[in-house]
């Protein structure tokens, strides 16, 4: 199995996010012309498809044995063409990609909105980055080697009761849709419209956990990111062997995971 340079793949994603950023900056300027994809709050904009192209043409020249998983399209392989769903599953070695998470803040002009590129190596996220052009924040992590912001070692926050604790999201707005959700007693809940937003800001310790109702290109790049960091993560997937199935994201610091986790499970009806 192709084993790529970790640090090499790092420095090449870090740049792909950086270029794709820049056109989102751009789009931030105008009001986003946009199409519907499940529903009206389910966006997706030319920008979306541009800096996934970009992304993938800048890794696939670098690393053209690796596949590649993109929010916009199905799996492309390392040729270039579209692969099956059970294809896609079986990559031992691929790019998860969300070239725009928060499109809907995009599309708004509001700039929590970001890159999102994670390496998947036999299932695990090995390699994360998150960057957010309109703030300059880059997020990055490799297995083994701690979590930064900007080059600086960042670590999640020492909250030890659930109680005390600061929340995000617990399901976005589509999820939450025509169901009702629960809420738990903490100390507060913010809600930023983007899960890369709430994941980075989890990892940094602005935050102590979030629930995340998504797909895997939404956290692929945040959970290495937490991990090493030092927080924890749980994904229930709607269907193992479905690559661009639903899951729900648990991610906490360690002390209130398992209270978050239980919570998570019934909040949503």
């Amino acid at each position: 199995m192709y084993m790529p340079d970790l640090d090499h793949a790092l420095t090449v994603a870090t740049l792909a996010a950086e270029k794709a950023g820049k056109l989102i900056l751009e789009g931030l300027k105008t009001n986003a012309e946009f199409t519907l994809k499940s529903d009206a709050s389910d966006r997706v904009t030319q920008v979306d498809f541009d800096c996934q192209k970009m992304i993938q043409d800048m890794l696939a020249k670098e690393f053209p044995e690796i596949g590649f998983l993109g929010e916009e399209e199905e799996q492309i392989s390392a040729n270039g063409k579209l692969a099956s769903r059970s294809s896609a599953q079986q990559s031992e070695v691929r790019w998860i990609v969300d070239p725009l998470d928060g499109t809907m803040n995009f599309t708004h002009r509001i700039p929590f909105c970001g890159v999102s590129i994670g390496l998947q190596i036999n299932g695990e996220m090995v390699l994360g980055v998150l960057h957010f052009p309109a703030f300059d924040w880059t997020y990055t992590a490799i297995k083994g080697k701690g979590a930064k912001k900007n080059g600086k070692e960042i670590h999640v926050s020492s909250c030890a009761k659930f109680e005390d604790a600061m929340l995000t999201e617990i399901f976005s707005d589509r999820e939450a849709r025509g169901k009702k959700v629960s809420y738990p007693p903490v100390s507060a809940y913010r809600r930023f419209g983007s899960a890369i937003t709430s994941l980075a800001f989890l990892a940094e310790g602005l935050v102590d956990g979030t629930v995340e109702r998504c797909r895997m290109w939404d956290i692929a790049a945040a959970e290495v990111i937490i991990r090493e960091a030092g927080g924890t993560v749980t994904v229930w997937k709607d269907d193992e062997k479905d690559p661009r199935t639903s899951l729900t994201c648990v991610a906490s610091v360690p002390k209130i995971h398992e209270e978050l986790c239980s919570f998570a499970k019934k909040a949503l009806v």
